[in-house]
């Protein structure tokens, strides 16, 4: 059943059958990166973890980061996706709220 899945083009453990490794990363206001395990939405909520906050939050006093843009790099054998965030602040928050 896994390399059926594989053959059709879900990846597991971030690999697929040309050995081709894939990598994620959160890049956050202030130039840190942060290795992430899957793909994020533009668009979307994530806390500092790479992990999505679904509306309602439970208060705008969070860290939050949305999905402002994304940049893909491949190379030989490597494909790696960068993921901006910026931070919102309370007010911004208080719309999820």
């Amino acid at each position: 059943m896994t390399a059926l899945l594989l053959l059709y083009g879900v990846k597991k453990n971030c690999y697929s059958i040309g050995m081709t490794l894939y990598e994620y990363y959160m890049v956050f206001p202030d130039g840190d990166i942060q290795e992430i395990f899957g793909t994020l939405t533009v668009g979307s909520l994530y806390d500092m973890n790479g992990n999505r906050l679904m509306p309602p939050l439970p208060t705008n006093k969070m860290i939050v980061y949305q999905v402002c843009g994304k940049r893909t790099r491949e190379e030989r054998g490597i494909v790696t996706t960068y993921y901006a965030l910026e931070q919102l602040d309370a007010a911004e928050l208080r719309a999820y709220v």
